[in-house]
């Protein structure tokens, strides 16, 4: 698993090298003075060579995946290390691939399977080797391959890199009713942000600080919503026009399984209830309903 070395000494300051220690899967070179220092696989980072690494431009480090370590990286860095959509066995997977890949034949949006875990196995002088790397996007074609080289027992942790919400609303000052759109679409969006704190978790891997995005312009729907990757068009109006109309026809030309969900009217009372709303439209993938 390649984590940073700014990475690796937030783990080290918060929890100590004996909590959460960092064993390097990979030898590591750092100049000291006139001579190279050798870090072998197997070693522990010691966070006292910080400067070693610094001096040595060594910005990354491969060190062995533990589900301790993961947890770590994921509560310090949760926009990067994003937790488990849910997790398969290799026939679940078989399946799941299998979807995934005549979604992909479908539509001109592509989805992947990314892994989170990471698998090894030793060689013949007894050192290990990376056999499924964290952060794969596994793809159909590669994976008989792949779970040629795993125990048949073995369960694989992931998620679909299908993540995030743009909150849609075509706003124009000279409406009338501008004063009562505008606030409408901020509300939804800040309920977005602080989704978590309301006690409404959208997804596992959902990031509520980053994974929000406002749209107010018609030309820049389509391409955030391929560029991001985005689970959910959430169009905010009390109103759907013909430019509304034509904007997420033009998203579901592009993407048969986009997800769209519609809210005419906000009510701080019912933001809950709405917040339930949004998470049942954001957690199912059309396309597996096929």
């Amino acid at each position: 698993m390649r984590i940073t070395i700014e990475e690796a000494m937030r783990i080290c300051e918060k929890y100590g090298t004996e909590e959460v220690p960092l064993v390097l899967l990979k030898d590591v070179y750092l100049r000291h003075g006139a001579q190279v220092l050798q870090l072998s696989a197997g070693m522990r980072f010691d966070p006292s060579q910080y400067d070693l690494f610094v001096d040595s431009q060594v910005r990354e480090i491969e060190v062995v995946y533990t589900d301790r370590l993961f947890a770590k990286l994921a509560a310090n860095f949760p926009e990067k290390y994003r937790l488990p959509l849910g997790q398969k066995s290799l026939i679940e997977m078989d399946r799941l691939l299998e979807q995934v890949d005549g979604a992909n034949a479908m539509a001109k949006r592509k989805r992947h399977v990314i892994v989170l875990d990471e698998f090894y196995q030793k060689n013949s002088q007894g050192v290990l080797e990376t056999v499924l790397p964290y952060g794969t996007e596994l793809s159909y074609k590669d994976w008989n391959t792949i779970k040629s080289k795993l125990s048949r027992n073995a369960v694989i942790n992931y998620r679909i890199d299908e993540t995030g919400i743009i909150v849609f609303s075509l706003l124009d000052s000279k409406d009338p009713k501008y004063p009562q759109k505008f606030m409408q679409f901020t509300e939804v969006v800040s309920l977005l942000v602080e989704s978590k704190k309301l006690g409404v978790s959208l997804a596992p891997d959902f990031y509520p600080e980053g994974d929000v995005y406002t749209i107010n312009e018609s030309g820049k729907l389509l391409t955030t919503y391929n560029d991001k990757k985005i689970g959910l068009i959430l169009v905010v109006d009390d109103e759907i026009h013909d430019e509304y109309k034509r904007v997420l026809a033009q998203v579901k030309a592009f993407d048969r399984y986009a997800r769209m969900l519609f809210i005419k009217k906000f009510d701080p009372a019912q933001k809950l209830e709405i917040l339930k709303n949004i998470k049942k439209a954001y957690s199912q993938f059309l396309w597996q309903e096929e």
